[in-house]
């Protein structure tokens, strides 16, 4: 199976759970969206999971998030979405794992790492904290608590690769 056979519209979901989503309200959104939305530049300066994005899939858009960890993984999903897959499949669901990936971002050169470690990172910690919730404190770093999940699909081979 070709890898255009494997991704279709249908695959196309948020990545990462995103405080504020839009999701569940995808369809009181979409009547009130220009008729021709398809013809026009569609630009998401607030990218979060990109609930809306995707939903409408147009053919040009522009997305920005101030937040440099979720742009950096929509740029490693965009350009290295196998080695990006072949990197989440090495993580472990427990919380001393968690706990470990988590103080990562404390460490001199955290920024230095591949954009792939730090977008597998930043999937993991978000499947697997709790609420799906990313938050940091006033110096950048992650502080989310483990959300003890037993099955997080850290790894959706469909979506992303959609």
């Amino acid at each position: 199976m070709t890898r255009s056979e494997k991704t279709t519209t249908d695959a196309l979901a948020p990545i990462v759970k995103w405080a504020g989503g839009k999701r569940q309200l995808i369809p009181a959104i979409r009547p009130l969206l220009p008729k021709k939305i398809a013809t026009y530049t569609y630009c998401e300066p607030f990218m979060g999971g990109g609930a809306l994005l995707w939903a409408l899939h147009p053919r040009n858009a522009i997305v920005n998030d101030i937040n440099s960890e979720l742009m950096n993984m929509y740029t490693v999903v965009r350009d290295t979405p196998d080695e990006l897959i072949a990197h989440l499949r090495q993580h472990i669901n427990s919380p001393e794992y968690f706990y470990n990936l988590r103080m990562q971002d404390r460490v001199p050169h955290f920024a230095q790492r591949s954009p792939v470690e730090r977008a597998s990172r930043f999937i993991y910690l978000n499947k697997t904290c709790y609420n799906g919730l990313f938050r940091v404190n006033s110096a950048g770093e992650f502080n989310s608590p483990y959300g003890h999940y037993k099955r997080p699909n850290i790894v959706n081979e469909p979506t992303l690769l959609a």
